[in-house]
């Protein structure tokens, strides 16, 4: 498994990523982001038309923070990363077997995270 990328001199850590997201650490998860940072979020009810589009650190942290709090498991495989890029896969579980699966890509800048897309399906026979 390949935990960093270049971008610039500076090299993002992947592995680090990872394992903010499953243990929903979002001191460290929103660390791995420049301050100016945008974020763009597609999925059942954010169509490509009109996705969910947060500028900046704080607006991606407040997300984050929403997204952590809840009561949920997140294993992240898939990884891949080079040139200044990277990509994994979020799978997302509730208590009530909810499921999402969140594809991620991910564009770096000085070894942080300066855009972000995740493209989501939600099951939705057992999500409200």
């Amino acid at each position: 498994m390949i935990d960093s990328a270049g971008a610039g001199t500076a090299r993002f850590d992947l592995a680090a990523m990872k394992q903010a997201l499953e243990r929903s650490d979002v001191d460290t998860l929103i660390g791995l982001y420049a301050d100016d940072a945008e974020m763009e979020i597609v999925d059942r009810d954010r169509p490509p038309s009109a996705p969910m589009r947060l500028v900046g650190r704080p607006a991606i942290e407040a997300f984050w923070r929403d997204v952590c709090a809840r009561e949920m498991t997140h294993a992240v495989g898939e990884e891949v990363v080079g040139g200044g890029r990277a990509a994994f896969v979020e799978r997302c579980a509730y208590p009530d077997g909810c499921h999402v699966v969140s594809a991620m890509t991910l564009e770096l800048r000085d070894g942080r995270i300066r855009r972000h897309l995740t493209v989501q399906a939600w099951d939705e026979m057992s999500c409200s």
